[in-house]
C-alpha cells in the first residue's frame, strides 16, 4: 500500500529544521513520498503575515527538488478559507482513493492543542498522526489531550514519534539574519537562499 507523508506549514521560508525531520520521517516511517503544503492563512499564528504564497511555493519546490520522494502541493495557496487541516485531508483523499495511507506529520510543539483542530476525530479518521520532536525547551502538558481524546488515542501517537535529531533553527531566526545581513548559509537549502537573494524577500525595504 503507497503510504504518503503530509507536511504542511507556513514555510515563511522553509529551512533545514522542516527537512530534516521529514526526511527522518521518510526512512522511520517507510514512506513513498512526502508532500510538503504551504498554508495560506495560517489559523494558529494570525498576528503573522507571510510572504506571499508563491514565493513560499516556489522555496517549497526547490527544497523538494533535492530530495527523492518529496513533492510540493499548493492546494492551500490556492484556497480563499483559512487553512484547516481536515479541509485538506478530505481534499487529498478524495484526490487520492482510498487506496494510500495518509501520515500527517505534526510538530511536537503543536501536541498540546491537537484537540482544538477543527474536526480533530475526522482528522484521526482520515490520516495517521505522526510526531515531529521540535528543539524547545521543557516537557509538554498533554492533560486537557488526554482528556479530550483518550489516553488509548494519545499514546498511539507518541508512539509515532520520529527519532530525529533536535534541529534548532527558525523561521522568525532565518527573517531576522535577512533583514540585519547577516548569512543564512546553513539554514536553509542552498536553492531557498539563492532565491531569498534574488527576490530580495525578508528585507526591511523590500515588498513581500
Amino acid at each position: 500500500m503507497l503510504k504518503i507523508g503530509i507536511l504542511g506549514g507556513t514555510f515563511d521560508p522553509i529551512h533545514l529544521g522542516h527537512l530534516i525531520p521529514a526526511e527522518y520521517a521518510w526512512n522511520h516511517l517507510g514512506l513513498d513520498r512526502v508532500i510538503l503544503i504551504p498554508s495560506a492563512t495560517p489559523v494558529h499564528r494570525p498576528q503573522h503575515r507571510p510572504a506571499a504564497g508563491e514565493h513560499r511555493v516556489r522555496m517549497c519546490e526547490l527544497a523538494a527538488a533535492s530530495l527523492p520522494g518529496f513533492s510540493v502541493s499548493d492546494m492551500e495557496i490556492r484556497r480563499t478559507e483559512p487553512s484547516y487541516t481536515v479541509v485538506t485531508l478530505r481534499a487529498l483523499r478524495q484526490k487520492l482513493g482510498n487506496g494510500p495511507s495518509v501520515v500527517l506529520l505534526v510538530g511536537e510543539d503543536n501536541l498540546p492543542t491537537l484537540h482544538t483542530w477543527r474536526q480533530v476525530e475526522e482528522i484521526l479518521e482520515l490520516a495517521t498522526v505522526a510526531i515531529l520532536p521540535r528543539p524547545t525547551a521543557g516537557a509538554y502538558d498533554l492533560a486537557d489531550l488526554r482528556a479530550a481524546l483518550g489516553h488509548r488515542t494519545v499514546d498511539d501517537i507518541l508512539a509515532r514519534r520520529i527519532p530525529a535529531p533536535l534541529v534548532p533553527i527558525s523561521s522568525t531566526q532565518i527573517r531576522a539574519c535577512v533583514r540585519s545581513g547577516q548569512p543564512i548559509a546553513g539554514l536553509v537549502p542552498h536553492s531557498v537562499a539563492d532565491y531569498i537573494v534574488a527576490t530580495r524577500l525578508y528585507r526591511a525595504n523590500a515588498t513581500e
